[in-house]
């Protein structure tokens, strides 16, 4: 083999190991990147009672809560959610009987960005601050119980058709609009990553002429 033959061999072969280590390279650099992402990134899921306070109060019974979000964590002490809510609400006796109606619903949608600062973050207990801006939806239906069709299915005499309890609709009324919510709460570690969290929050909710005041009292997992 000639000098020129071997020295383009070796810079071949340098040439591919230059590309293999390059590659290996941008992999892990992709990699720590995904780790950092996944590690940057909160989901959080609970549940809890929502007393009604202010006006509101004398028309919708405390009422109970769900929610979840997908948020980032910007450092370790402040991140920020996008957060779904739902808040299920009964109708005072009051109310009903003032629109003669049997039975009455309530329920309140919200859709909110919120903020959220941890003052000991990593800890095995840690206080936080959080609020909330974004869109609430408020629904209020007044009902009567009636009874619907519904397909039943038994082992021994299989399918047939039956009747069921169920609520008509009599009236429905939807306010919407822009609001906000302040609070506080604690995070507890229970594994690494993930905590349960506990918190209160004043929610104001500009739904028309008789703004949603609630005080959601949540318990949930954070991640």
């Amino acid at each position: 083999m000639s000098v020129r033959a071997r020295a383009s061999q070796v810079s071949q072969s340098a040439m591919m190991l230059f590309a293999i280590a390059t590659t290996v390279v941008a992999l892990s650099m992709v990699s720590v990147a995904q780790i950092e992402a996944a590690h940057k990134l909160t989901v959080n899921v609970g549940g809890g009672v929502t007393p009604t306070v202010g006006a509101i109060g004398s028309r919708l019974n405390t009422g109970w809560n769900v929610t979840g979000g997908v948020g980032y964590r910007v450092d370790p002490h402040f991140s920020t959610t996008l957060q779904v809510g739902y808040n299920g609400f009964g109708v005072s006796r009051r109310v009903l009987n003032e629109a003669n109606v049997p039975g009455g619903t309530a329920h309140m949608w919200s859709v909110t960005l919120d903020p959220k600062f941890n003052f000991k973050p990593g800890s095995r207990v840690s206080p936080y601050v959080i609020g909330g801006a974004g869109y609430y939806r408020r629904t209020v239906e007044f009902t009567a119980p009636t009874t619907a069709p519904a397909l039943v299915f038994d082992p021994f005499f299989g399918f047939f058709s039956t009747l069921v309890p169920a609520d008509r609709v009599l009236g429905r009324t939807t306010k919407d609009g822009a609001g906000g919510s302040l609070g506080a709460g604690f995070d507890f570690g229970i594994t690494h990553g993930t905590s349960f969290f506990a918190e209160a929050r004043y929610v104001y909710a500009g739904t028309g002429n008789l703004p949603t005041r609630v005080v959601p009292v949540t318990f949930g997992l954070r991640w």
